[in-house]
């Protein structure tokens, strides 16, 4: 079985074994499926195991579900996923005509709904909790009316001036359901805003669903949001089974490690622990340690800071000659 990391306790996470059942060559993936099949109670799955369920869906599960006398429970919990998912790309539909018909530029689909359409190839489903969708900061102020009037209501008030920069999303709820309306992915350093903006805006691929073709980031540029860490978020799924999804899949490392360590320096941290999971990532090297925990402008500060103490040195030595 992949080396997963371990937790506080010294032991695997019970949804991280379950997701080693996904990464793992055939026999490895029986083995990591049966040794937390043996260690769980299914009336007391966790809702992190209940997400990451769906995304073994396949002939492998199909197996190992065979003699298994809760089959009918596991499979259920799959077969909801799927129901839940579709419901949510059309809700995710619905909204982007909505936009499109207000003069919105073109929308690109975020987090979970760009998940699950980039893997509607595959037999893996990747459940949807929430909608997030990203589009231009200019076209703000014809898309929050546009959803207004389709009845999902604002948690705030669409932001100007600063508050554009210092926020990535407004977001919007109907019916219990979440829209994150985005016009920046990632939260970057004041100087590097509208570079990044352009960037992800630019960047996207179309799939085919629901006969609907929907826009979804490139996959570098998914992984570079699938690994930075949201706080505001209902959707249980754990971070690395987005990256293991996206990681079947070719990547550019050389582009990506550029945009990580323009945008979001901190995600190099995570690649250790991909690798562990037996993932298909070279060992892309990210900015020094110190570096990766300053931003630009405090980086600024700090070899101002130094320059500073290394003159006033300078300056007490030649006082002294």
């Amino acid at each position: 079985m992949s080396t997963m990391i371990l937790n506080h306790a010294g032991t695997v996470a019970p949804h991280l074994r379950l997701l080693a059942a996904y990464c793992d060559s055939d026999q490895d993936a029986a083995a990591a499926w049966h040794a937390w099949r043996d260690a769980v109670d299914i009336e007391h799955l966790t809702w992190a195991e209940m997400q990451i369920l769906p995304v073994l869906n396949g002939p492998r599960m199909e197996e190992w579900l065979t003699d298994d006398p809760s089959g009918g429970v596991l499979k259920g919990i799959v077969r909801r996923a799927w129901s839940e998912a579709q419901l949510r790309l059309g809700l995710a539909r619905d909204a982007a005509n909505c936009l499109a018909r207000a003069g919105c530029g073109p929308v690109t689909m975020l987090g979970a709904v760009g998940a699950n359409l980039r893997n509607l190839g595959s037999t893996a489903i990747r459940p949807i909790l929430e909608l997030r969708m990203l589009i231009s900061r200019h076209d703000l102020p014809l898309a929050g009316p546009a959803l207004e009037a389709e009845g999902w209501q604002p948690r705030d008030t669409i932001p100007t001036g600063d508050w554009l920069d210092r926020m990535e999303y407004v977001l919007y709820n109907r019916n219990g359901i979440r829209l994150y309306l985005h016009w920046r992915v990632l939260q970057v350093e004041k100087s590097r805003i509208a570079a990044c903006e352009r960037e992800f805006l630019s960047q996207h691929q179309t799939v085919e669903a629901i006969g609907t073709e929907f826009r979804v980031l490139s996959r570098g540029h998914a992984l570079l949001e699938a690994l930075t860490e949201r706080t505001d978020t209902v959707d249980a799924l754990a971070w690395q089974a987005d990256a293991a999804l996206l990681c079947r899949a070719p990547i550019d490392w050389a582009r990506w490690s550029v945009l990580a360590k323009r945008y979001q320096p901190r995600v190099f941290e995570r690649i250790p622990e991909m690798r562990a999971m037996g993932l298909d990532v070279p060992e892309v090297r990210g900015p020094s340690a110190w570096v990766a925990l300053l931003s630009p402008g405090e980086l600024i500060d700090s070899w101002r800071q130094a320059a500073r103490g290394w003159a006033r040195r300078i300056s007490a030595s030649v006082g002294r000659v």
